[in-house]
């Protein structure tokens, strides 16, 4: 018998990165970020999740980025949108049709039951709300000076100052990829040495940085 399997991916969602302009061409605002899905199937019925990964496009030049080719300016608003959006049901169709068929044979059974006890009451769901430390601290816009720790991949991370705020934008400016430990003396050093002409004034709007803070719980503040 014949077996088709492999890997399949499927497109989450696009997304354009405001106030970001191509490492290319240097438009302004024409970048766009695709998160997919990755998954393992057999006879092309998703099986096993596999994660996400994201791709960047410019609508300009039409450049298209891996994530380990993306520049630091990109890294962390094309983190903040894969974390946030969830992996499509259908990536799960087939442990989904799993359950389905054995809640079929569970209902058969107990209807074939004559002799079943009525079931018991169930309790009440509980109503506490624990408190989301998380979303209040990402409602409150940092102060200019602040510097914060972005997380990349393969254990690089950049970091992120703070220059000023308005009510509706963040601007900081970003150092290039670092891999040694952020101590006092690394963070004034890179500040001073490594942050690049192109990541001197970058801004995101207020949602985008509250979004970030919120979902991504490896982006803190060192100072």
């Amino acid at each position: 018998m014949l077996f088709f399997f492999g890997l399949g991916r499927t497109r989450i969602t696009t997304t354009p990165l405001a106030g970001v302009a191509c490492a290319y061409c240097s438009a302004p605002n024409s970048v766009t970020a695709t998160v997919f899905s990755r998954y393992f199937h057999v006879f092309w019925i998703p099986v096993i999740p596999l994660g996400k990964f994201s791709l960047t496009q410019c609508g300009h030049c039409k450049q298209v980025l891996e994530q380990k080719e993306m520049p630091a300016a990109y890294q962390a608003p094309v983190a903040a949108i894969q974390q946030q959006v969830r992996l499509p049901l259908t990536n799960y169709l087939a442990l989904i049709l799993l359950g389905a068929g054995v809640l079929f044979m569970l209902g058969v059974g107990l209807f074939s039951d004559k002799s079943s006890a009525a079931p018991a009451a169930e309790a009440p769901p509980a109503t506490a709300k624990p408190t989301d430390t998380a979303a209040n601290d990402a409602a409150v816009l940092p102060t200019a000076g602040a510097v914060y720790l972005m997380p990349m991949d393969a254990g690089r991370y950049s970091l992120m100052q703070v220059t000023k705020t308005t009510p509706d934008s963040v601007y900081f400016r970003i150092t290039d990829p670092l891999r040694s430990a952020p101590s006092a003396a690394m963070i004034t050093r890179a500040l001073r040495d490594s942050v690049s002409a192109a990541n001197e004034a970058t801004a995101w709007q207020k949602k985008q940085w509250q979004t970030v803070r919120q979902f991504n719980k490896e982006f803190i503040r060192l100072r």
